[in-house]
């Protein structure tokens, strides 16, 4: 990086007499938007290598600026390939919007609080925390069968609970 004010000067002087040339130059193969940030990029890096661009400095910009362009078109590429891949797949199709997302677990939600104390715990301490049925009965304070009993019953309800009322994205299909 430059702090020399002799490589300042110089910089300035390479900016003022060829960064129109080089956005022509980046116009040519990009679009307008993306010419100014090729012309943003080769100026940046001309202000790290500011001692070792060659006189005349032209010939050095216009290269870097080619390089810019064919990095961002690489990168498009990658992108585009990788957003087929995705569409493809139907990876995105599997994948709920923010808004579904949102209604199901408000209805998830108002579910477990029609479920007793209990049964909220049972459900949480397996779902929610991870824990395996032993687990979860040493944390609920009862035997492992008991807390399958307990599990069971909660999944049971739970299901009659869910199934009484539509989720909100179903009765907006």
């Amino acid at each position: 990086m430059t702090t020399n004010p002799a490589d300042a000067d110089r910089l300035s002087a390479l900016f003022a007499a060829h960064s129109r040339r080089v956005y022509a130059y980046a116009a040519r193969h990009t679009d307008p938007e993306t010419a100014k940030d090729v012309v943003a990029e080769v100026f940046l890096a001309a202000w790290r290598r500011v001692a070792d661009i060659p006189e005349p400095a032209l010939p050095w910009l216009l290269v870097a600026a080619r390089n810019v362009v064919s990095n961002s078109r690489r990168s498009s590429l990658r992108r585009d390939r990788l957003a087929g891949v995705v569409a493809g797949s139907g990876l995105a199709a599997l994948m709920p919007g923010a808004d579904e997302t949102a209604l199901e677990r408000s209805h998830m939600l108002a579910a477990l609080d029609a479920l007793n104390d209990t049964e909220r715990e049972a459900l949480l301490l397996t779902a929610w925390d991870g824990l395996a049925a032993k687990d979860a009965a040493a944390v609920a304070g009862c035997s492992a069968r008991a807390f399958e009993v307990r599990l069971s019953r909660a999944r049971a309800h739970l299901d009659r609970v869910l199934a009484a009322e539509p989720t909100p994205c179903e009765v907006t299909r």
